[in-house]
């Protein structure tokens, strides 16, 4: 798999795509503010491409798959994919939210499981009702139609977004033909998933090849409350080797990479724009290339030794601070250490970082990647058999 590179489309098409650009973008002045990406304060899904009727050939993206084994997407045909004529307890994984009751019958849920959430179901009312249980076999109460909203144990339930083709906006205000394969990063990695940074000193970090903690899904923001709820690490396809080489070599010394941040939709981008407005922290999606985040190019990370115990670096995650910048004096000789070490990494693996935050990389190419708004919480999720 290879990353896409524009410099080997042929000359003609380039000539094609660039000329017609030149004259949208004459007759759409009103795009270089920003509003090519910024409608009502969300992206609104708007591709200019298809607006303006311009086609992209497949040429334009890689579309094979890891050589590696992956599991085989697939959307449950069967409406009780788990249905069966035992009654007994199952160990189940959540697909689709599912309301949690207090009593059978009840009519006004007091809880809701999210999709992956690991669960025991047992039967007790002709497969309509089901007690929910926690893996430890505490009971949670009863669902409805619970069987209907979870899928077999041997199951793991991933996002699933389609390959998006459209005009990105570059730095200098000019476009280029750029995609979007956004896929979720545990498909491919082994990945231990946590909203509280604390529960990291419960596992070994050395039997995961990454640990995410979206930061932006937990109460620890600028707004003080989360900007989504899933606790969900997406990143472009062509990201998954680059991001698989660095696993290997930082496990090599010893550490594991915690991801604070991936791909963040613009719509995101934007509301914490509108609290932090300070471009170099939290960029300003009508700006150059925006974000960088909603292209799903970018990630927030630090690392993790094998004592559970994150490494020091300049400041904590997110500090909007001049502290936090790599070219800060106040930074202790260890952060400096730790935080150009897990530079040279990420740089020796296709990324680029910038200096305003140490935490901070992005892919090489992330110019020819589309800014694109999907709402975490409504990504649709499918199954795949382990």
């Amino acid at each position: 798999m290879q990353n896409m590179n524009v410099a080997s489309h042929s000359k003609a098409f380039l000539c094609v795509i660039l000329s017609v650009t030149a004259l949208l973008l004459c007759a759409c002045d009103s795009r270089s503010d920003g509003t090519y990406y910024i409608k009502n304060a969300t992206f609104a899904g708007y591709d200019l491409a298809t607006d303006k009727g311009i086609t992209f050939t497949d040429s334009l993206i890689d579309r094979n798959e890891p050589e590696k084994d992956s599991p085989i997407l697939s959307t449950p045909s069967d409406p009780t994919p788990n249905e069966t004529d035992t009654v007994g307890s199952f160990y189940m994984r959540v697909y689709e939210d599912m309301d949690i009751f207090n009593n059978i019958g009840d009519k006004i849920p007091v809880s809701t499981l999210i999709p992956g959430t690991l669960i025991s179901i047992e039967e007790i009312e002709n497969n309509v009702w089901v007690s929910v249980s926690t893996m430890e076999g505490k009971h949670i109460g009863y669902a409805k139609d619970g069987f209907l909203k979870a899928t077999d144990n041997d199951c793991a339930v991933y996002a699933e977004l389609p390959v998006e083709y459209g005009l990105a906006k570059t730095n200098d205000e000019s476009y280029v033909a750029a995609y979007s394969h956004l896929v979720d990063i545990r498909r491919y990695l082994k990945v231990y998933e946590t909203q509280r940074p604390s529960d990291i000193k419960k596992i070994n970090p050395a039997d995961y090849d990454v640990i995410v903690c979206m930061q932006l899904s937990t109460n620890n923001t600028s707004i003080k409350e989360p900007f989504y709820q899933r606790n969900l690490c997406l990143v472009q396809y062509d990201l998954i080797p680059k991001i698989m080489e660095a696993v290997k070599l930082f496990r090599d010394d010893g550490y594991t990479i915690v991801i604070y941040d991936a791909y963040r939709p613009t719509s995101v981008q934007q509301r914490w724009f509108d609290v932090v407005r300070v471009h170099k922290w939290v960029a300003d999606p009508s700006r150059g290339m925006g974000g960088i985040h909603d292209r799903g190019t970018a990630l927030d990370m630090s690392l993790v030794g094998r004592d559970g115990v994150l490494l020091e670096m300049p400041t904590a995650m997110h500090t909007f601070t001049d502290e936090a910048s790599r070219l800060s004096e106040t930074m202790t000789d260890t952060a400096r250490e730790n935080m150009d070490y897990m530079k040279d990494v990420m740089v020796s693996c296709g990324f680029a970082y910038i200096n305003s935050e140490w935490w901070h990389f992005q892919d090489v190419n992330t110019k020819y990647y589309l800014p694109t708004d999907h709402p975490l919480d409504e990504i649709p999720l499918v199954s795949a058999v382990k």
